[in-house]
């Protein structure tokens, strides 16, 4: 066990100090209505690779504030309704490449990979909110009111997305996947929450949970570095904390867990320093759904392929 975090034998009780917001069930079923009255607006665009064995695309659609939104579409040569992965992509990062998507075709399955607005891909982030966005999306909007948030509009983005892919005529809507790592696993699991459609969620090292407790560990640096230079800048003596770390509960991937209904395989490494154990541990232990945590003690924030073996497992359907 890393000497940065806490004794195993509490982190499996550990439920985390994040704030819950009196109002988060009802904000987000006011976002989740927003978006389920917006009239699905996209184009799907053929991409040729000459592979007999899948057919590919480009999607972009409107995103919950208008702003354009891609993805990359892979299905099976194959008539058949399959299973779909949405796939989600960790922070300041894009899509994978369309060779390393055509894995899911190997298993007659079809994926969508969504870009997050204004990060390393091809969507876009329309921008125009209160506050600073120098140092990281984690605080982008955190001066507005709460629905220009930054990971408001990118969990509703990617909600909207799960919408347009039960529409597609590869995707049977009874087996459809979530999965991601880091900011990519944050975001599975808050579609997983707000689409019961989705019936699987892989997450791998989440990131986004329990921001208390990596701002108390001083780990508020690399992708948490926007709170450390919050308050440095707008709250120097800390007086407005308690009031900073609720409003963060609105995106805070804890709050969001025991919402969850569907099967989960999470994947912990306890030598993570992006993004701590112990917060990744107070999802997993909020959850109240069929669940599975693999963890490696040896590993960081990194590539695993002995999780991405446990994974392929996992996203079979029986």
């Amino acid at each position: 066990m890393p000497a940065l975090d806490m004794n195993m034998k509490y982190m499996e009780k550990y439920l985390g100090q994040t704030i819950k917001p009196r109002d988060f069930d009802l904000f987000w079923k006011k976002q989740k209505d927003l978006a389920d009255n917006l009239e699905l607006d996209y184009r799907i665009t053929n991409k040729n690779f000459n592979n007999n064995n899948g057919n590919y695309y480009e999607i972009n659609f409107r995103g919950i504030d208008g702003a354009n939104i891609y993805a990359k579409y892979i299905r099976p040569n194959t008539e058949e309704k399959v299973p779909t992965v949405l796939e989600f992509h960790d922070y300041k990062k894009a899509s994978r490449s369309w060779h390393h998507l055509t894995r899911y075709i190997g298993v007659n399955y079809s994926v969508v990979a969504m870009d997050c607005r204004g990060q390393g891909g091809k969507s876009e982030d329309l921008g125009n909110i209160k506050g600073s966005t120098v140092c990281g999306n984690l605080i982008n909007g955190l001066d507005d009111v709460k629905e220009n948030m930054y990971y408001c509009k990118v969990y509703l983005d990617a909600y909207i997305l799960s919408r347009i892919v039960e529409e597609l005529e590869s995707t049977d809507k009874s087996r459809m996947i979530a999965f991601g790592k880091g900011q990519g696993a944050a975001i599975a699991l808050v579609v997983s929450s707000l689409n019961k459609n989705i019936k699987k969620c892989s997450m791998q090292y989440p990131f986004l949970c329990d921001f208390k407790r990596v701002y108390d560990m001083d780990l508020d640096v690399d992708a948490y570095e926007g709170l450390r230079y919050y308050f440095r800048w707008f709250d120097p003596m800390h007086l407005r904390g308690k009031e900073v770390f609720e409003k963060l509960g609105y995106i805070d991937i804890v709050n969001f867990a025991n919402k969850l209904n569907c099967e989960i395989l999470m994947g912990t490494a306890l030598l993570d320093t992006i993004c701590p154990p112990s917060t990744q541990y107070a999802v997993y232990n909020n959850l109240n759904c069929n669940k599975k945590h693999i963890i490696f003690p040896k590993y960081d924030h990194e590539l695993n392929n002995f999780f991405e073996n446990e994974n392929l497992k996992f996203m079979r359907f029986l």
